[in-house]
């Protein structure tokens, strides 16, 4: 087709669709099964109808043996939809008002569903109904455009979608993928055909039309039979298609940390005979510990010896590639954490220690690295025409690889790396990766998220939660129209065996707490809730478990606790994210290794987005590339806690979410304004000391009080200090975009000693040709032990000198 003028295409996709008589809040039930069939096709047909008659935010929803779960029926209860349709068979009990679409194949859906969502339609969608990766890519363009998506068979298109086609009056076919053979029979019904071989074809094609594409969710197509949770990869185009984006493929053949045992080598007998106490005395005790095994992989079966120190310290591993009995030919090692190992023709990283990936082994290995992933990713940006705002990764590690990064002996699971699309190291891109128990929880998570501003109810949208030894975050979330926040500590957690006191002759108990809190809990009724304890991925600690069954709002929670985020540690990819997303959670940031102080940098930034606003994508990527101004100031570019905390901090859930914000600030946050060629940085109005829960860690403060100060837009920059404690300094970070250059920047005032900047200032170049200067600076001095502001300026000022 000859697009003469991109606002006249957009003009004819606006008319090009009658839909239906669907009433907006509509939701879709698909019968889909775990392994792979027809009604996975159907799911994707019905994404587009699902779009159309609910007004560009679909609602489609798949499910299997379990029929209609809980967790689906809560969804429903708070979407209140005025229409339920089911595309093939009914599930066990489903109320009598939902309307059945009979479909016993993929063209049998398609038919059905285009005949009930569109009066009309001058544009169809067409695809192979066996090539499950363009069906992705076409059900997202379908969605799009508000056209039907019709699969063809081998032979082309059934005669029953041909007369659906001639039924809507269509006059146009788009075609999505390679060698379909209804091209053919489309151009014999006099239809314009558009053939598209791939997604960069379709996003070429949508740029050329004027049509951005700011969204991408990328999905491994693999994920139907080769991923431990199955089609996760459904709901990838229903999240595109409620943000003007587009799905991408990456289908590659992951190995993600696939782990390999051995078995210690014996020791060397000791020589016959009893040898004096002193000669044993002398000898040097060995402790280098050896384990040899094999590694099977990829047609492939070679030997390996990895060697250590105690405590997996220092690990090495060698492989005898040719057979020959030797580890000391070339190429054969010693390989240390995150090199590479070539196996045929796949280099692939590894992992050592005793913590290094999922079960007892001695290697795991991975393929690929982010490097080819961010090249495909990248030349799909091209095809858009730049880079999008959001990018959400549909699927655990072993459909979508993270990045990995050496810290020490050990390494860092890390999303990072999708964030940045050029030299430096700061975030470009808004990244969420989405997680699920199964394809059904994943299809639920993205109407959830999509239809979100159906589910607000004042029982729970102005209600906040701190959990454990969080509480400082309060006056933050009052300050944009929130209801004070409701504290949940260890306390309230129910008794699962009530302690016994002590009596004479009797032994007393301390009793044991449940691990999470139940449906009564106020946590349960929480738009956004901030947590901070021990933790683990079963676990955000004393609060919520990966077995909770308590049902929540649509909550974003935050978590400074340990491991929240690992994803490397359990095979069966089990994980307290995805149980919070199953139980009505639309979003969690966390740590994907143990966190330490330095990461309250990170926390606050977050929600300083997220309070102003923004995207949580957007919101998180702040937070990223606050924390690379001070990897940057401390000159932790490859190592350091910065560096550290910059790279295990990571996002779930939709990035381009948007969180429900009752008011603007009633006290107006830390800004910064530009006048000519002076930057102005503005304190908050209002400064908050607030008296911290000690955690029980903190054995010196257990009978003290220690205190914070928080401001609005500001952050703080912590530390573990000598006198046991987090120590403090809270900043504000200026920011300039320009396409200028500059030459220098000079502080105007003197302010009090510690205040102000250290001199510094950071430049990230962007894809379009500007850049942002960057630089942080103190505006407060804060007394944590007595509570007491010692020091503070309103504004301050730096002149920037132009080249």
């Amino acid at each position: 087709m000859k697009h003469t003028c991109a606002g006249a295409f957009v003009l004819m996709l606006a008319a090009a669709v009658v839909p239906a008589a669907a009433a907006e809040r509509t939701v879709l039930l698909v019968n889909v099964p775990t392994e792979p069939g027809w009604q996975d096709m159907a799911f994707l047909a019905a994404v587009p109808a699902a779009t159309v008659a609910n007004d560009g935010k679909p609602a489609a929803i798949a499910f299997g043996q379990g029929g209609v779960t809980r967790e689906i029926e809560d969804y429903l209860k708070r979407y209140t939809p005025r229409a339920v349709y089911v595309v093939g068979p009914r599930p066990a009990k489903a109320p009598a008002t939902w309307r059945a679409l009979t479909a016993k194949s993929a063209d049998s859906a398609a038919c059905a569903l285009a005949q009930t969502f569109w009066k009309s339609s001058a544009r169809v969608v067409v695809c192979r109904d066996d090539d499950y990766a363009s069906a992705l890519v076409a059900a997202a363009l379908a969605a799009r455009l508000r056209a039907p998506l019709l699969p063809a068979g081998n032979d082309g298109m059934s005669a029953a979608a041909s007369k659906v086609v001639k039924h809507l009056g269509a006059k146009q076919a788009v075609v999505v993928g390679p060698a379909v053979k209804a091209a053919a029979g489309l151009k014999r019904q006099h239809l314009t055909v558009t053939d598209l071989a791939d997604a960069k074809a379709v996003l070429a094609w949508l740029r050329k039309a004027g049509l951005a594409t700011t969204y991408l969710a990328a999905v491994n197509p693999r994920d139907r039979s080769h991923t431990s949770i199955k089609k996760l990869s459904l709901a990838a185009p229903l999240l595109a298609a409620a943000r003007d984006g587009m799905v991408v493929p990456l289908a590659y053949d992951v190995r993600w940390k696939v782990g390999f045992a051995g078995k210690d080598v014996p020791k060397p007998k000791a020589p016959p005979g009893k040898q004096p106490a002193r000669q044993r005395k002398k000898q040097p005790k060995n402790t280098i510990r050896k384990r040899v095994g094999r590694i099977s992989l990829d047609g492939q079966d070679v030997a390996f010896m990895v060697t250590s120190e105690a405590r997996g310290r220092r690990s090495r591993l060698t492989v005898d590639l040719n057979g020959n009995g030797s580890y000391a030919d070339p190429g054969e090692g010693p390989f240390a954490m995150n090199d590479r190992l070539a196996i045929g023709k796949k280099r692939y990283i590894v992992s050592l220690g005793p913590k290094g990936g999922p079960g007892k082994c001695d290697v795991w290995l991975t393929w690929p690295p982010v490097d080819p992933v961010k090249r495909d990713l990248e030349a799909h940006y091209r095809a858009a025409g730049r880079h999008p705002e959001h990018l959400c990764l549909v699927g655990f590690p072993d459909a979508i690889c993270q990045g990995l990064v050496p810290n020490g002996d050990k390494d860092m699971t890390t999303d990072l790396p999708y964030a940045n699309v050029d030299d430096d190291i700061f975030a470009e891109i808004g990244v969420g990766r989405l997680i699920a128990e199964n394809a059904s929880l994943a299809t639920l998570y993205a109407s959830r998220v999509v239809t979100y501003e159906h589910l607000l109810d004042p029982s729970w949208q102005r209600n906040t939660g701190e959990a454990r030894w969080e509480n400082t975050y309060t006056k933050l979330f009052e300050n944009v129209g929130f209801r004070k926040s409701f504290r949940h500590d260890r306390s309230d957690l129910k008794w699962i065996e009530k302690p016994v006191e002590p009596a004479p002759g009797v032994k007393g108990t301390r009793g044991k707490r449940a691990k999470e809190f139940d449906q009564d809990s106020p946590l349960t009724r929480t738009a956004a809730m901030t947590h901070m304890a021990h933790s683990w991925w079963k676990d955000l600690g004393q609060t919520f478990s990966w077995e909770s069954t308590a049902l929540l709002a649509p909550v974003v929670v935050e978590s400074g606790g340990c491991l929240t985020a690992v994803l490397d540690r359990q095979s069966d990819c089990r994980s307290v994210i995805a149980r919070l997303f199953r139980n009505g959670a639309v979003s969690f940031v966390g740590n994907s290794r143990p966190g330490i102080a330095y990461q309250e940098q990170l926390r606050l930034e977050f929600w300083n987005g997220v309070l102003a606003g923004k995207t949580i994508g957007q919101a998180h990527r702040m937070a990223l590339n606050s924390m690379v101004v001070t990897t940057l100031e401390t000159g932790q570019q490859d190592r350091g806690p910065n560096h550290y905390q910059l790279h295990i901090r990571t996002l779930f859930g939709d990035p381009a979410f948007t969180m429900h914000i009752p008011s603007a600030p009633k006290s107006a946050p830390a800004k910064v304004s530009v006048a000519g060629d002076v930057v102005s940085v503005h304190a908050p109005a209002t400064w908050w000391p607030v008296k911290i829960r000690v955690p029980e860690d903190w054995k010196k403060w257990a009978d003290k009080d220690l205190y914070v100060c928080r401001g609005a837009g500001t952050y703080a920059k912590r530390r573990w200090c000598g006198e046991q404690y987090d120590l403090e300094i809270t900043c504000v970070n200026a920011e300039i975009r320009t396409k200028r250059r500059i030459k220098g920047i000079t502080q105007v005032q003197t302010p009090p000693k510690g205040l102000g900047w250290r001199g510094k200032y950071h430049v990230d170049e962007h894809p379009d040709g500007s850049r942002t200067y960057r630089w942080q600076v103190q505006l407060i001095d804060f007394d944590q032990i007595t509570g007491k502001i010692t020091a503070r300026i309103d504004r301050i000022d730096y002149r920037i000198e132009w080249q």
